[in-house]
């Protein structure tokens, strides 16, 4: 089962980290020349997900590269990705932290190194043995980053916000001339982000177009033949969609790169989950397929009536929206910035009055829904529930990106509007 895993390379020149070009470039145009500096801003102001793709227009990668091919985007700007993460962090994370051995794995590329190796019996990671591992040529893995430093979480929002999907960050350190995995495909798509170093990547004919997360590769399965082969530098970027066969090595200088992983929800698991949800409900759902369906003489015009006959119930008469609400709320859940100033906040010396201005908390998911009772604010795995005469106050506060306490609408009086945002700030929803 093949399919065509030919990608692109896009070749830009940047004049500094925050640089921006409006333009893109494909396999058959590509840019070259310094490009504008654009009105410097900060990590709550910047759309991440434009500033990863940059200068591709998002809208070209989700119609032409999306779960479809690679892309590498080629950048003379070394210090690119540099402001997301340091060697200084992975130090902190792994001499502090206390990780165990599913948060800091150790690989090679003929197998992982066995946590016992690194780990103690409580499977507490010792710092000295991971080292000594590195430097004896294995790779070393921080999973799930974005719980630890800021920049990577707000990054995993933006990716989880666009894609509706649950996003995670994993560093990547690797020696030099080393590989840490053999041959493989993912059943996630990844954006890799080159930090530091420099590897040499392999792309393979792929096996499997768009696995399932059950059609996990198999070590020891041959790849197909090499489609495409470069080197993928510091402040470059690699879109691998699921699926897609590759490997990666190091050159003659320590690697350090970022994998951002996207997992989305697939027909599949919606049409799965929604079976699931109906026979909860409807008992003919629950009954034993017939029990004389495996002889041969059972009619084949019987087995497609009554399959036809439960698949028009799911879909005639089930509600759908409570798989939609599920899978909407595990990303509500999944995707949340770190919070890092709560007790700044509530310790905080001036008192809230109607002047003060406060701001939506940035890369925190929000959803707001009314009825005639009350309003319910969902966020971060969260549910607030409040009276419905707040509705219009509380979808301005969720929606504006700063205001005055003032300004929000008047179906509150003024100590109302304090209550509601006062309770907001605690929540984490919104900031001082």
């Amino acid at each position: 089962m093949g399919h065509d895993s030919r990608g692109a390379r896009m070749t830009t020149d940047h004049t500094g980290p925050g640089s921006a070009n409006p333009g893109g470039a494909s396999a058959r145009h590509q840019r070259h020349g310094p490009s504008a500096r654009p009105r410097a801003v900060g990590p709550h102001d910047r759309d991440w997900y434009a500033w990863l793709l940059d200068p591709l227009p998002p809208a070209e990668f989700e119609n032409d590269y999306y779960e479809q091919r690679f892309l590498h985007i080629r950048r003379d700007a070394p210090a690119y990705y540099a402001g997301l993460l340091s060697v200084s962090d992975l130090d902190l994370v792994l001499g502090t932290h206390s990780a165990g051995h599913r948060d800091i794995k150790l690989v090679r590329s003929d197998g992982d190194v066995a946590s016992r190796e690194y780990a103690n019996d409580a499977g507490r990671v010792q710092p000295l043995e991971v080292a000594r591992h590195f430097d004896d040529g294995a790779t070393i893995i921080f999973n799930q980053l974005q719980t630890r430093v800021p920049t990577l979480a707000r990054l995993c929002v933006a990716l989880g916000r666009r894609f509706s999907s649950r996003a995670q960050a994993n560093v990547y350190l690797t020696p030099p001339e080393a590989q840490g995995f053999a041959p493989h495909w993912d059943t996630h798509d990844v954006f890799v982000l080159q930090i530091s170093g420099t590897k040499r990547w392999s792309i393979y004919d792929t096996k499997v177009k768009l696995p399932l997360r059950g059609q996990g590769f198999e070590r020891g399965t041959p790849p197909g033949d090499v489609s495409d082969e470069f080197e993928l530098g510091p402040g470059s970027a690699l879109y691998l969609p699921r699926g897609l066969m590759h490997s990666a090595r190091s050159t003659g200088q320590t690697s350090l790169h970022i994998t951002l992983g996207l997992t989305a929800f697939t027909w599949a698991e919606f049409l799965v989950e929604s079976v699931t949800a109906a026979a909860l409900e409807e008992e003919s759902l629950r009954r034993n397929l017939p029990r004389d369906f495996a002889r041969e003489e059972f009619p084949l015009a019987e087995r497609e009536r009554l399959f036809g006959e439960k698949v028009a119930f799911v879909q005639s008469r089930f509600d759908a929206e409570v798989v939609w609400r599920r899978f909407a709320d595990e990303v509500l859940a999944a995707d949340v910035p770190l919070f890092t100033d709560l007790l700044s906040q509530r310790l905080h010396g001036d008192r809230l009055t109607p002047r003060s201005r406060v701001r939506r908390r940035a890369g925190l998911l929000t959803e707001a829904v009314t009825d005639r009772e009350s309003c319910l604010l969902r966020f971060g795995g969260r549910e607030l529930r409040l009276p419905a005469g707040v509705w219009p106050a509380l979808q301005f506060a969720t929606t504006a990106d700063e205001f005055a306490i003032e300004d929000l609408p008047d179906c509150l009086d003024a100590e109302g509007k304090l209550t509601l945002v006062a309770r907001l700030v605690r929540e984490g929803v919104l900031q001082r």
